[in-house]
């Protein structure tokens, strides 16, 4: 699962957030449609991303965790610098304009993280 879609990536980073989660908590936490998440998660246990554990306590139950290959993959990710994402991904950009789209990212990123320290 090289590229995700906005459900997958809502899915995958209440996951990383709630190891363990149920598809219910997921639901709950991210908006999202229950078949939708059921879905989301079924593929991505298929495909090795996620692991899904039958809860102990109640056996109709899942819980949901990333699989130590999406952890590892993720951490590489968030690892590379984002001058080199900008780059790969923004081909028909100038120089100029790309590092205008830096310096937004960054006073995005920057607002977004006030927010989550307000809530």
């Amino acid at each position: 699962m090289d590229r995700v879609n906005a459900g997958q990536l809502a899915v995958f980073e209440d996951v990383a957030r709630h190891p363990g989660a149920s598809i219910r908590e997921v639901t709950d936490r991210t908006g999202l449609a229950q078949s939708l998440v059921s879905r989301i998660v079924g593929a991505a246990a298929a495909a090795g991303a996620l692991t899904v554990t039958t809860d102990d306590r109640d056996r109709r139950r899942v819980r949901i965790e990333l699989s130590s290959t999406a952890s590892a993959a993720i951490l590489q990710r968030a690892d590379e610098p984002l001058d080199s994402a900008l780059e790969q991904n923004t081909p028909h950009l100038t120089d100029q304009e790309r590092a205008a789209l830096h310096r937004h990212l960054a006073a995005a990123a920057e607002l977004l993280s006030r927010g989550a320290r307000v809530n």
